[in-house]
């Protein structure tokens, strides 16, 4: 679901994180977690090159196949809660992907 804040006009607020820690997961060619997110992280910001990944956050997360899907050279933003991880699996075919995985206060 996407949440998007709004002043008293109606005008969309743009929401400003900062940054606080970097997990880097390098070629998962089975799922691999990063640790558990910090006591105020609200965000995670993705990004992939190298292969394409799939992912899965929560608790205790397991990525696969079936899982969400990130192209190589993509950047994304998820919204999390604290204590979560995030798992990413490298998907099918050549490649050597890089997860970046940022976290958002």
């Amino acid at each position: 679901m996407s949440r998007q804040l709004k002043d008293d006009t109606g005008h969309v607020i743009h929401q400003v994180f900062e940054m606080n820690g970097v997990h880097v997961i390098n070629n998962p060619s089975t799922s691999t977690q990063t640790p558990a997110f910090g006591a105020q992280t609200t965000a995670v910001r993705v990004a992939t090159t190298g292969h394409h990944v799939h992912i899965a956050i929560n608790g205790d997360p397991t990525a696969t196949d079936q899982s969400t899907m990130l192209p190589s050279n993509w950047v994304e933003i998820f919204a999390v809660k604290p204590g979560w991880k995030l798992a990413a699996i490298k998907g099918s075919g050549g490649g050597s992907p890089i997860v970046s995985v940022t976290e958002l206060v």
